[in-house]
């Protein structure tokens, strides 16, 4: 069904009231003749008996140009307006049909134009010189058929459907193609906006793993990371140093194979209650050396799951405290030997001595101890947030909350300048503990005999 309906109003621009006549006979049904029937048996090839109902136009008429020009600007504004008119060319004493066409068509552009000319008025050449050439003049010549006034009626007004049809037609492709280009754009500026956010969380994760391996790597501290049967998944440099083994060697095996049989069973059963509790704990364990000594460790385990298909890791941080250890206990015997010394003289200058020895000391190993604590705190949020947004990232559940808590953790904290001094702080609480232990093997060895006399 067409979206246009016919239009079949046709406007006559002639000075001679008998050619309007003539062209009311033939357009509309008050105008049937015996003749005007003849004329159409012999345009649509039907008896008078069988041919359909005659088709009728409504037909206006105008004695002048500018009268036709006004009929055409009034139909187009009102919203009805003229499929096509038939136009004389000669119409005096106004405008001739040549300038009325040209006026009809700067009102209505679609309007189909047909002039009745003799040829004696304007030649081809002058006609297409005013009005161009166009598809929408048609020329008929004096004295015209009924025929063909009825044909060309019939043919224009249907030219001039097909023609606002298609217009329409046309309007609704452009509107359709305008939304979808606009979606199209949408569309794309989102994929651009995702895309460069895309790249934003790719490079903060990038920096975050570049400096979460900085940090790893560059760690005093072992960093373990192991599966469920102490098979190790990732071992920090420092493990490698402190054990002696190379990390091929490491991965290969289980690492419970070197925790002290001592220390064996309580150290699987803390680590497999961390896996069922999903719990940190808190362990102390001893690791064998590749040279066959010992070292002892304090670690802490935390769960890491990746994701919901994958198994549930432990992370194991842990650290020497093989020094500390013997120092303890060195520090314990030392106290039962002054403890047996009794109320001897001696104690008080012993006393004396150790305060100005150990004192500076002391001092600088707590100035260096309270750097490393403030240290550690300002670090924990920082790597709990990168520890979840790798957790995050392995298991592709990033967020942007993930992320601003992340990015907000990092410029809190001044991580290169961590990086840089707390190793040189622990360097020398080291060397300050050293020269402690140096000073209590000292006095132990200038110490008197304990035992008492016979």
């Amino acid at each position: 069904m067409s979206s246009i309906p016919e239009n079949k109003r046709v406007l006559i621009v002639d000075d001679n009231r008998a050619i309007h006549e003539d062209f009311r006979k033939v357009l509309t049904d008050s105008g049937s003749s015996s003749g005007l029937d003849a004329a159409e048996e012999a345009l649509f090839g039907d008896t008078i008996a069988s041919q359909p109902k005659r088709v009728t136009f409504q037909l206006d008429y105008a004695s002048q140009g500018l009268e036709g020009v006004a009929k055409i600007q009034e139909a187009h504004a009102a919203g009805s307006p003229f499929a096509m008119a038939f136009v004389d060319v000669r119409m005096p004493p106004g405008i001739d049909g040549i300038e009325t066409t040209v006026k009809i068509w700067e009102a209505a552009p679609d309007t189909q134009i047909v002039i009745c000319t003799a040829y004696s008025d304007y030649s081809w050449d002058e006609m297409v010189g005013k009005v161009g050439y166009s598809d929408k003049l048609v020329l008929l010549k004096k004295p015209f058929d009924n025929v063909e006034v009825l044909q060309l009626a019939c043919a224009l007004t249907e030219k001039w459907r097909l023609g606002q049809e298609s217009k329409l037609k046309l309007e609704q492709l452009e509107r359709m193609v305008a939304v979808r280009t606009a979606e199209l754009r949408s569309t794309v500026d989102l994929l651009q906006h995702s895309l460069t956010n895309y790249k934003r969380t790719e490079q903060r994760l990038r920096r975050s793993e570049e400096r979460f391996r900085l940090i790893t790597e560059n760690a005093a501290d072992l960093i373990i990371v192991v599966d469920g049967t102490g098979r190790p998944q990732y071992l920090s440099p420092s493990v490698v140093h402190a054990l002696g083994y190379a990390a091929e060697e490491l991965l290969r095996g289980s690492l419970f194979s070197l925790v002290h049989p001592e220390d064996r069973a309580d150290t699987v059963d803390i680590l497999k209650s961390a896996l069922r509790q999903s719990t940190d704990q808190v362990l102390e364990y001893r690791l064998q050396h590749k040279q066959g000594y010992w070292r002892k460790f304090e670690a802490h385990a935390s769960v890491v799951r990746e994701s919901e298909t994958t198994l549930t890791n432990l992370v194991i941080v842990g650290r020497d405290i093989t020094e500390r250890d013997r120092v303890e206990k060195e520090n314990f015997r030392l106290a039962i030997e002054l403890q047996r010394a009794g109320d001897s003289g001696n104690l008080a200058a012993l006393a004396a001595a150790l305060a100005t020895e150990l004192g500076p000391l002391l001092e600088v190993i707590q100035e260096k101890v309270r750097f490393a604590e403030d240290a550690a705190r300002q670090l924990q949020p920082l790597l709990r947030a990168e520890k979840e947004l790798l957790a995050a990232a392995i298991a592709q559940q990033l967020t942007p909350e993930l992320l601003a808590r992340t990015t907000a953790a990092d410029r809190a904290t001044d991580v290169d300048y961590l990086a840089a001094e707390v190793p040189k702080a622990l360097a020398d609480c080291q060397k300050k503990i050293e020269r402690i232990v140096d000073i209590l093997a000292d006095l132990q060895a200038n110490a008197p005999d304990p035992s008492p006399p016979a």
